[in-house]
């Protein structure tokens, strides 16, 4: 009886009291980041006592009433000697203190080591056993996730042969530099969008956001608005079934049913699906900062990328508890794009840039390496070295590093001529070749722009063209396919600029930018979206079309926010559709509109309208779609209207 007694006993304490478990993160040959509070957490049985154990520290904490649990290091000195982390039952070996990084973006980040042939050279010298590595295998959720199944790994030839080049090659470069053991969290899939890595938090931490974070929440099961929408949904379906029981009834045609609310679907394309997957499971993990190339799948949306990398480093910095958390991004390199306008790039890389106003962020410059005809440029070594400047310079103390090229400063006309002043070429610049610089434009108010003479004169560059005899305006690698020769001393290369835009000194403001806008005729397909977003491209989300119900004229109906004086309206249609007549009219309370211009667009052609009016004042500009032309351009119906953009100036 005692036998059975103590057997019952045993039972219950084996029960109530199951084994400690911790997330995948922390396996044995892990790195600890140092001088930070360092999270360690897990899960055991609701009330469990549970102790952790590290580096002489051992704090005591409770589960929750769901079984998870959490303690905080304190900083810990950077440790190369192999130690014990101990929590509860589970015991993991050989843990190193040192620098913690986070690589994520798409396939240049993803790329791996054995792909490229000067990479895969250097894997035989892979074997630096205080470098170690971890990837998040690629896996989506609709809902945040406490842990992905994965493990860390000693650098050598078998573990980064299939690791990340660069995510590798930072690794290496940061340990060289600062002689500590370093940890790369490895967490990238190719082709994906920035929207899929951020949180709801997040993208509702950005106001310009509003209504896409809307747009997303109504269509996440299990969200308020989810609910709402569909409750309204069910209330549709209901008044339909009685609807079509009285047309049964009365030997009528039974109207259509009520269409089904949209609903996210389950990929990597869908938004917040790898940060639910691939990021969250990692939280709260205490980690130094984060490297990030990506937006090759954004490119062709402009400032709108500006504000989804705000998006994603709300998030990211929330999560891990880190508001000042470093953040370094490569700016995609020169490529074709297929068919697509040579400026849509560009303008990409000026998003990109303007996200160095994020607190925290520094922007590596690969122009002078990338290759037109691959998306997946081979020198990642240099890539990583880059980066690891802006570690160095701004998380290690290496001041005397200057991690950026030449930046666009300032331009002032010089009679015939454009002096461009650049910051950070304190060194001085110099041509990459040896060769005349290129890839430098100058253009007069007329804005078409001519190949020009460029001279280096210390921290500026001096412009001129015959053909420009008073230029008014300068660009420097404007277009997808430029790999331009300008850097600074320090080997840095120019980034791409543009003086004027996307505000023209002699347009000023464009007054549409980023405003909402009513249809007559929405469309239903994905299309209602981008006339007002400053980019030019010709598919969604950047391009604007009506819906294809054959009623002319059709209209669309930008709401400015307030009242303006206004004397030119730009307007621009895609090579696809048969957009014919457009014309323009103006009102200040968007009842009364009167007309201030129209044009004739051409069949398969994309092309941008200027249409000058005496100044008026105006709240409301509403295209009017008069007609469209008979034959069809791309095979899309000829009863869609199709806009590229729409920017309202008032010129002095």
């Amino acid at each position: 009886m005692k036998l059975l007694l103590l057997c019952a006993c045993l039972a219950v304490l084996t029960t109530s009291h199951a084994a400690v478990q911790m997330p995948s993160i922390f396996t044995d040959h892990m790195v600890l980041q140092r001088d930070l509070p360092v999270p360690v957490w897990g899960k055991a049985s609701p009330g469990e006592d549970v102790t952790v154990e590290f580096a002489g520290q051992k704090k005591t904490t409770q589960a929750d009433a769901s079984g998870k649990w959490m303690v905080k290091l304190d900083p810990l000195a950077a440790n190369a000697e192999p130690q014990v982390l101990k929590a509860g039952n589970v015991t993991i070996q050989d843990v190193l203190v040192g620098e913690v990084w986070l690589a994520s973006g798409q396939s240049n980040m993803e790329w791996e080591m054995q792909m490229k042939p000067d990479s895969a050279a250097d894997i035989p010298k892979a074997t630096h056993p205080n470098l170690r590595l971890i990837e998040v295998p690629k896996t989506v959720a609709l809902t945040p996730q406490d842990d992905v199944k994965t493990a860390w790994a000693r650098s050598s030839p078998e573990s980064a042969a299939s690791f990340s080049a660069i995510g590798y090659y930072f690794g290496v470069r940061l340990q060289e530099e600062l002689k500590v053991p370093v940890g790369i969290i490895l967490s990238a899939w190719g082709g994906t969008r920035i929207e899929p890595w951020t949180s709801m938090e997040g993208f509702e931490a950005v106001p310009a956001l509003k209504d896409f974070t809307a747009d997303i929440r109504s269509k996440l099961p299990g969200s308020d608005s989810y609910r709402a929408v569909n409750e309204k949904y069910l209330s549709a379906i209901e008044s339909w079934t009685q609807a079509a029981r009285a047309a049964l009834g009365q030997k009528q045609a039974i109207p259509a049913m009520p269409a089904q609310p949209a609903v996210l679907p389950l990929n990597q394309v869908t938004p917040t699906s790898l940060y639910n997957a691939m990021i969250h499971p990692l939280v709260p993990y205490a980690f130094r900062g984060a490297i990030w190339y990506q937006g090759e799948s954004n490119h062709a949306e402009g400032f709108t990328y500006t504000e989804k990398t705000k998006a994603l480093l709300a998030s990211w910095r929330s999560v891990f508890q880190q508001p000042n958390l470093p953040f370094y991004f490569v700016q995609i390199a020169p490529w074709q794009y297929g068919a697509e306008d040579v400026e849509i790039l560009p303008q990409f890389w000026q998003a990109q840039r303007e996200c160095l106003n994020i607190p925290n962020t520094g922007m590596t410059t690969i122009s002078d390496i990338g290759e037109v005809s691959n998306i997946h440029p081979a020198h990642k070594k240099e890539v990583a070295r880059r980066l690891s400047l802006w570690a160095l310079a701004k998380n290690y103390g290496r001041s005397e590093i200057d991690p950026n090229g030449p930046l666009y400063a300032s331009h002032a006309t010089e009679g015939s001529s454009i002096r461009v002043k650049f910051d950070h070429a304190a060194s001085g610049l110099a041509s990459r070749d040896g060769k005349p610089l290129t890839h430098f434009e100058i253009a007069g108010k007329d804005g078409i722009f001519h190949p020009a003479e460029a001279k280096i004169d210390g921290s500026s560059v001096l412009i001129s063209a015959a053909a420009v005899p008073e230029p008014r305006r300068a660009r420097f690698a404007w277009s997808k396919l430029a790999i331009a020769n300008l850097m600074n001393k320090d080997g840095l290369p120019a980034t791409a600029f543009h003086t004027h835009w996307p505000v023209d000194p002699d347009l000023g403001e464009n007054l549409a930018r980023g405003c909402t806008w009513e249809s007559s005729d929405k469309n239903a397909y994905g299309w209602d979206t981008g006339l007002t977003d400053g980019s030019y491209a010709e598919f969604p989300p950047n391009c604007y079309a009506t819906s294809n119900t054959d009623t002319f004229p059709k209209h669309v109906t930008i709401d400015l926010k307030k009242a303006h004086p206004l004397n030119l309206v730009r307007v621009g249609v895609p090579t696809v559709g048969s957009t014919k007549t457009i014309a323009v009219s103006v009102s200040t309370d968007g009842r009364t509109f009167r007309e201030v211009g129209r044009h004739v667009f051409p069949l398969g052609k994309a092309e941008r309208a200027d249409l000058n009016f005496p100044d008026a004042e105006a709240r409301f500009i509403r295209l009017s779609y008069l007609d469209h032309h008979e034959k069809l351009s791309a095979e899309y119906p000829n009863t869609f209207a199709f806009t590229t953009e729409v920017e309202a100036y008032r010129m002095k």
